[in-house]
């Protein structure tokens, strides 16, 4: 590799997707793909990471690399292939795509600072250039100050900033000093004595200590820690042993990740469950796909990713979980590591503490709730092959597993498995199969309500469909051989027409029916939940004079009261007041709290039922590191009768006791304009209602709805899956939705309503031209259109919808202005 003297760098800098730059690999440095180097871009010192390296001279010059970050490549072929993949498909920066594989806190800026410069050449002497007016009062400062960091003396120099400092630097008017830092975290090392190839020491040369150190670094494991020889014998006897050339000294990296994933609950042996029939199917088709490929008939090429993806279809409490443990267990008894993929830690206790059972402490569990320290050294963990189990959300996807033979996605339905926050905004399902298409490994997608999406490739042979449709009675394995697992029937549901209810003059929150069910469940000592998809008290807080709504100064939203504190609070981008006294149009004091949320429902069950135990599981009560957690165990223990929450509550409850389960009001989000509104409010009644009748005791759900009619609500009730699929594919096929067309969502976002709604609309004239001018028929822009909220954290938002096939590649090129936002295959489009 002596030849390849230049290398492709992906840089840390917002340029056009994919984009990589090429630079010089100086002679005193040795550079290797996936390797983070500091580089000079422009007039900065960014982070790079190397993609490729050459030895074919560019036709342009070119600048050296500075030197490396860490001496060793931190990312492996097939993720710098998968990152530049992402880059592609999600039209995001090349370096954006591949930082999500580096280890945490590698990522960092060097810190640059400005010096005046004294004498000639200050002041613009001899440039025949006068300072601007904002220029010479930063200098002045500066000059006052003796040195000033650069963001700073930026901000100091107005518009164009960065532009005016270069300009300033290339005249000598002032001096940048750039200091190039080490990373956030690095890893820890711990100075070992071993033995060293020396003579006997003759009697007498060493003293007592001296020689029961050397016995101890001689005894096995043939070491011993520089810390305890210094406080077991001295630190005068280490230096003298290896001062005589009797022991060595030795550097080894330690770990300070996390504890092993503690094992609270009681759960069955590993492997003792019985199969159903379905199950065992499911199985055996798993494992055979694993054998083809990694057994010891395997070619080395990878089978079709179709033949080794598999959609596990089970409705709530089928056993999903005991499958995907067997198949994990399998792929390792060939040699293979898995990766587990959660929507969200805090909601899956239990099934992390059985995958915890089954592999002990052979499990890395990641999570945000983890300090740098911890994710960094479990990063090392993990690439060292400490583990066989990777289990998190979907950041843990793009942990450095090698040998990768299974991908596990549970509840592949959820959208919590997109990014949507920050680039790329990158699915994980959609990354998964990537990496599986790179490496061989099977991918096993299980849900109770799959996406529109996924069931309908899995009906074209994109994917395997493996059903189990029967819910079960855990039932162990008996040498004589124990009979199948009894079926358990799914809860009987109810929907309750609170139009009704109102016209027979209630009131209350709660129907009559919930309310007489939720008294005879707390009679029976059984649990129950309440689900309402909005958290806090009132949604909306009006002046009855007037009609004035209170609403955030910065979205276009109306705020939320909340009554523990009492504040006012904009869920969008957390603004915060007090409560209303006063109308401030009217000066009317007639404010009153409509609508719902989790707190108001907390209060109604305490006032219905005085005494009982009640808690709370949203996003506002579960702020605080582990509180869900302890919030689910005091349902687990019994302690809480009652748990008010949000879809919080949907997911991954396991508690035999709870016998009831109300949706207290299943309109939320039904009506938004999303073509997924219906079929996401079939999820969460199929997933909530899930969580009743687990035990031996039947679970009833009552469904409270002003809209009993809509599909959504009539096939939840039922728990039918296939009747939901059929309205939302025929719909689909109408409109061209997914699944039958791509779809980005592109947002642009302007300080100035006006400016935002012209930009818009240039970019949809934009990509209508392009479409026309392409002959891609195929290709319908609608909008643009006002976004939803319009405005959002003191910026307008206009958006438009794009539909057809191969979308990255008709965006491939197109130049979108800064505040604009591409989505590629979106979770949401308001």
């Amino acid at each position: 590799m002596d030849d390849l003297k230049y290398a492709d760098v992906a840089v840390d800098s917002p340029v056009g997707h994919a984009r990589s730059f090429t630079y010089l690999i100086p002679e005193r440095l040795s550079v290797q793909p996936g390797q983070l180097v500091w580089v000079p871009f422009g007039s900065q010192t960014l982070q790079g990471i190397v993609v490729e390296l050459s030895r074919a001279a560019p036709d342009f010059p070119t600048r050296n690399i500075l030197q490396a970050v860490d001496p060793a490549p931190l990312l492996g072929r097939e993720h710098i292939e998968l990152g530049q993949w992402l880059s592609q498909y999600y039209r995001c920066p090349l370096f954006s795509a591949l930082s999500l594989m580096l280890p945490p806190g590698f990522e960092s800026h060097v810190r640059s600072r400005i010096f005046p410069v004294p004498g000639p050449g200050s002041e613009s002497e001899g440039t025949g250039l006068e300072p601007r007016e904002e220029s010479a009062a930063a200098i002045a400062t500066l000059g006052e100050k003796g040195r000033m960091p650069q963001g700073d003396f930026v901000k100091l120099l107005g518009r164009r900033g960065s532009r005016e400092l270069n300009r300033l630097v290339e005249q000598g008017t002032v001096r940048r000093e750039v200091n190039i830092p080490r990373p956030g975290v690095a890893p820890k090392y711990e100075s070992y004595l071993v033995p060293a190839h020396s003579n006997e020491p003759t009697e007498g040369q060493l003293a007592p200590k001296q020689r029961a150190l050397l016995e101890a670094v001689r005894q096995p494991p043939g070491h011993i820690s520089l810390a305890e020889a210094n406080r077991e014998y001295g630190q005068r006897a280490a230096e003298a042993l290896w001062e005589k050339g009797l022991v060595g000294q030795e550097w080894w990296r330690t770990s300070g990740g996390p504890p092993p994933m503690a094992y609270k609950g009681v759960m069955e042996e590993p492997g003792t469950l019985t199969l159903t029939a379905e199950q065992q199917q499911s199985l055996s088709e798993i494992t055979t796909a694993l054998d083809a490929s990694y057994g010891t008939s395997h070619t080395l090429e990878h089978a079709p990713l179709p033949s080794r993806t598999f959609l596990l279809h089970g409705v709530t409490g089928s056993g999903k979980t005991e499958v995907y443990l067997r198949a994990i267990a399998h792929a390792i008894s060939l040699g293979r590591k898995a990766v587990f993929l959660v929507p969200e830690i805090a909601l899956t206790p239990q099934t992390l503490e059985r995958v915890n059972a089954w592999f002990s402490e052979r499990v890395a569990l990641i999570h945000s709730k983890q300090t740098p320290r911890q994710k960094f050294d479990q990063w090392w963990d993990i690439r060292g092959a400490a583990f066989d189990v990777v289990v998190g959300p979907r950041s843990a996807l793009f942990a450095p597993v090698e040998n990768l033979g299974l991908i596990v996605i549970d509840e592949e339905h959820e959208w919590t498995y997109k990014q949507e926050e920050s680039p790329p905004l990158y699915h994980a399902r959609t990354a998964a199969l990537e990496l599986a298409r790179r490496t061989g490994a099977a991918v096993v997608l299980g849900s109770a309500t799959p996406s529109t999406e996924t069931y309908y490739h899995s009906t074209r042979g994109r994917a395997r469909l493996l059903s189990l449709p029967y819910r079960v009675a855990p039932s162990r394995s008996a040498e004589d051989g124990s009979p199948e697992p009894a079926r358990v029937p799914l809860a009987t549901v109810e929907v309750c027409d609170m139009r009704r209810e109102l016209r027979e003059g209630n009131r209350n929150i709660f129907s009559r029916e919930l309310s007489q069910a939720l008294r005879e469940c707390l009679a029976g000592n059984h649990q129950a939940i309440l689900f309402l998809n909005r958290r806090g008290s009132s949604s909306i807080v009006q002046c009855r004079d007037c009609g004035y709504v209170a609403s955030c100064r910065r979205c276009t939203t109306s705020l939320t009261y909340h009554s523990a504190p009492a504040r006012l609070l904009c869920h969008q981008c957390n603004y915060s007041r007090r409560p209303l006294s006063e109308c401030p149009e009217c000066r009317g004091r007639r404010i009153r709290q409509l609508g719902i949320g989790t707190e108001r429902v907390v209060a109604e069950v305490g006032e219905l039922f005085p005494g009982v135990r009640v808690d709370r599981l949203d996003s506002d009560a579960a702020r605080a590191a582990g509180a869900a957690e302890e919030a689910v165990a005091r349902l687990a223990s019994g302690e809480t009768q009652v748990l008010v929450g949000t879809q919080m509550v949907a997911k991954g409850l396991d508690v035999p006791n709870v016998a009831l389960v109300g949706v207290v009001l299943a309109d939320i989000g039904l009506h938004v304009p999303d073509f997924r509104a219906g079929e996401r409010a079939f999820s969460l009644l199929c997933q909530v209602a899930g969580r009743a009748g687990r035990g031996e005791v039947p679970g009833q759900v009552f469904v409270q709805t002003y809209n009993p009619d809509h599909y959504a609500i009539r096939a939840g009730a039922r728990q039918d899956y296939l009747e939901m699929y059929h309205h939302e594919i025929d719909s689909r096929r109408q409109l061209g939705n997914p699944p039958f067309n791509q779809l980005a969502h592109i947002v642009y976002q302007n300080a100035e309503a006006e400016a935002c709604q012209r930009q818009a609309v240039s970019i949809a004239d934009e990509l209508k031209r392009r479409a026309a001018s392409q002959g891609r028929t195929d290709v319908d822009v609608s909008g643009p259109s006002p976004g939803l909220p319009p405005r959002l954290r003191g910026r307008y938002r206009w958006r438009l919808l794009v539909r057809g096939r191969n979308l990255p590649e008709f965006l491939g090129d197109v130049d979108f202005p800064t505040g604009c936002t591409i989505d590629i295959d979106p979770a949401h489009v308001t």
